[in-house]
């Protein structure tokens, strides 16, 4: 006869991390200068640079995160 087998815990899986809200600013490339926030209501999403005072804003829907709005505006300053 053999031993029973023990029961090994349960291992916790990890969430994902949470997405970043202030960026580097491709104008005065400072690090974590630019914030994003989105207005639900309008649905518009703001950025704004706190050291060269850069601004931008863009239509969101309900599922826009801080980085759409981010590469939204890396899209349009490319244009």
């Amino acid at each position: 006869m053999g031993k029973r087998k023990s029961s090994k815990p349960q291992v916790a899986k990890k969430g994902p991390p949470p997405l970043d809200k202030q960026f580097r600013c491709l104008f005065c490339s400072h690090p974590t200068s630019v914030t994003c926030k989105i207005d639900d209501k309008t649905r518009i999403g703001y950025l704004s640079c706190k050291q060269c005072g850069q601004n931008f804003s863009t239509p969101t829907h309900s599922l826009s995160q801080p980085i759409d709005v981010y590469t939204d505006w890396i899209d349009a300053c490319e244009e």
